[in-house]
């Protein structure tokens, strides 16, 4: 399948690795394929919690350390067991299968998460670079 810009995230800061894996999920929803689309998620999950020195052999206790260390919050937690659980129904033959709209929901809770774990840190992070060069140059102008 062709890639598209729209096939794209649009999620600020994120590292190569996981948005390859966002991106693969975004490609294969919008193909039709929600179970392929809801590993891809899960394993966004589990790039996105490397990122953050967590890699616990099982994602539930990757999942539980997100929350420990701060990275989220508790009320994301069930946000992140359900990423996990439907990344599970997909990866696994069996009679139960994701559906578009449920692979769309844990697409919406993923891009949430990512937002909050890569984008709002790297714009603040960019906030305080940009703010101390205007000062730097208000500093020297008003010097002048």
């Amino acid at each position: 399948m062709p890639i598209s810009k729209h096939a794209e995230t649009d999620i600020k800061h994120l590292p190569n690795d996981v948005a390859r894996y966002y991106n693969d999920a975004l490609r294969v929803l919008r193909a039709g394929v929600p179970d392929a689309a809801a590993v891809q998620l899960r394993r966004t999950l589990e790039a996105a919690a490397a990122h953050y020195e967590i890699r616990e052999k099982v994602l539930m206790k990757s999942i539980e350390k997100l929350i420990k260390d701060g990275h989220v919050t508790q009320s994301f937690g069930p946000l992140l067991h359900h990423i996990r659980s439907i990344g599970n129904v997909g990866a696994h033959a069996s009679d139960e299968q994701v559906d578009q709209e449920t692979a769309e929901r844990a697409l919406r809770f993923t891009t949430q998460l990512l937002r909050n774990l890569f984008e709002v840190p790297g714009e603040l992070e960019e906030l305080a670079t940009n703010g101390k060069e205007a000062t730097a140059g208000s500093s020297r102008s008003a010097s002048n």
